[in-house]
């Protein structure tokens, strides 16, 4: 049995940030590689990440 215990949506945000970073290189390319090195190199929480994403993608797309 699995000791770990999962945070269901902490999960659902890091299956969504790879979608994100690919809406966000159509809109800013260089925010992208930024957001993507941030991600690989785990320098920062996926929820802090993910809502960073979410306000870089709404202030880009208007």
């Amino acid at each position: 049995m699995d000791d770990f215990i999962y945070d269901k949506e902490i999960l659902l945000k890091r299956m969504a940030i790879p979608k994100k970073l690919a809406e966000l290189s159509y809109l800013d390319q260089d925010a992208a590689v930024h957001y993507m090195r941030i991600w690989g190199e785990k320098k920062m929480p996926i929820t802090t990440l993910f809502d960073e994403l979410n306000t870089t993608l709404a202030e880009k797309a208007s």
